[in-house]
């Protein structure tokens, strides 16, 4: 299972590629983080009934959950835009989601999995067999199944406490490249822009 931190960052990947130009927009990275993490909503009925994982990676790691979200995600900037011209068309919207929820996909289909069944239901409705990629991007944290308190517990054991380590320094490494990234572009327009002003 990876971390929040990991789908955070998948999700504030998410928004560094589509936003549109211009400053930063915090709600905007907010609602990609959010989106990245909503797929572990179902940690939360699981939890109300002292089972955590009773119904982590069902249907909410799917394609039919990421296809619902994108066309729910449509229809309301489809409603909202109506009678005012919106700054972001409902298509941009649409992208944008499927975009930061299907990053957690990804980000889960590539992460170690110690728990059978192995992966996700990732193309469901169109097959239900568990998928994993070939290779691990990222370890993974095994939750204590037996209860609430132990659920917390095993997210803070030495194991889970360096996956945490290292999906705060994977984040820190796609913040620093992003940032790099968008400072070269910067120089790189000044020079041609320069150049085209010598005589």
């Amino acid at each position: 299972m990876a971390l929040c931190l990991a789908h955070a960052t998948a999700g504030y990947l998410a928004y560094e590629a589509l936003r549109p130009a211009g400053p930063h927009r915090p709600w905007l990275l907010a609602s990609a983080v959010l989106l990245a993490n909503a797929p572990d909503l179902d940690f939360l009925p699981g939890i109300a009934i002292g089972q955590p994982d009773a119904f982590h990676r069902g249907v909410t790691h799917t394609l039919g959950a990421a296809v619902l979200v994108t066309l729910a995600t449509w229809g309301i900037a489809r409603w909202k835009g109506r009678g005012a011209r919106a700054p972001l068309s409902p298509r941009w919207w649409a992208c944008f989601a499927a975009a930061a929820y299907g990053s957690h996909l990804l980000v889960d289909w590539m992460t170690v999995d110690v728990v059978p069944p192995e992966g996700i239901r990732l193309l469901w409705p169109l097959t239900p067999a568990w998928l994993h990629a070939p290779f691990n991007l990222l370890g993974e944290v095994v939750i204590d199944r037996s209860g609430r308190a132990a659920f917390a517990r095993s997210l803070v054991t030495p194991t889970a406490l360096l996956t945490w380590a290292r999906e705060l320094g994977l984040a820190a490494i796609a913040v620093a490249a992003v940032h790099a990234l968008r400072a070269g572009r910067t120089m790189l327009a000044g020079s041609v822009a320069d150049e085209s002003l010598e005589p």
